[in-house]
């Protein structure tokens, strides 16, 4: 009698066990599809992982190619190029250009475009695409110059007409000493901008990073 009881406890026990392993199992009784999970007998979409929009490509230094050492006979060598070093006051602020002046004061009264004034919207428009051949200019005038980091400012002034009559640039010293304002100077004075009530100064800042 006590073994058939111990054996009815035995099965009630493996059978509880099974219930509960199964219930476990298959909460949601095979109703969740691909990409779902079982959480508290309701099928929950699996998260996924987005992939990230690529970093933008940096922008990298010219490099001095390196003289070679000797002719193909091997008679005659040739010296290494010198490395460049940076002189006392190469990596101060210099300005160079035009003196701007001051914004004229707009009439919003008058009528048509000429009235109107330039939002910071209008100037973006037309110098973002003209920034890459900016760049350009910065790297070109910093050649092999071991500066790690440095700012630059591009400031002209927008007559009222759109054009651009004035610029000047402040860079540091060795930018300037090779030519970057002039660079500049071309690129910016052949902008356009939309007509407005009166000339407007701008500036624009680049980062050597």
């Amino acid at each position: 009698m006590a073994r058939l009881f111990i054996g009815m406890l035995v099965g009630v026990a493996l059978a509880a066990g099974g219930l509960f392993a199964w219930s476990r199992k298959d909460a949601c009784f095979d109703r969740c599809g691909a990409d779902t999970r079982c959480e508290a007998g309701r099928c929950v979409a699996s998260a996924k992982l987005v992939a990230t929009a690529p970093a933008p490509p940096k922008v990298e230094r010219r490099r001095r190619r390196a003289a070679p050492s000797g002719n193909s006979s091997g008679n005659e060598t040739t010296p290494a190029a010198a490395e460049v070093q940076l002189k006392p006051g190469d990596d101060k602020p210099l300005a160079q250009g035009d003196a701007l002046g001051r914004p004229e004061h707009i009439d919003l009264s008058q009528p048509g475009p000429d009235g109107r004034s330039l939002e910071q919207g209008d100037f973006d428009a037309v110098v973002h695409p003209a920034e890459p051949a900016i760049n350009r200019c910065i790297v070109t005038a910093l050649g092999d110059a071991p500066l790690e980091t440095g700012h630059i400012e591009v400031a002209f002034r927008v007559e009222r007409g759109g054009d651009v009559g004035k610029v000047r640039v402040t860079a540091p010293t060795i930018l300037q000493k090779n030519g970057l304002t002039r660079c500049v100077r071309t690129i910016v004075t052949g902008l356009h901008f939309p007509k407005s009530g009166g000339a407007n100064v701008v500036t624009y800042p680049f980062e050597i990073r």
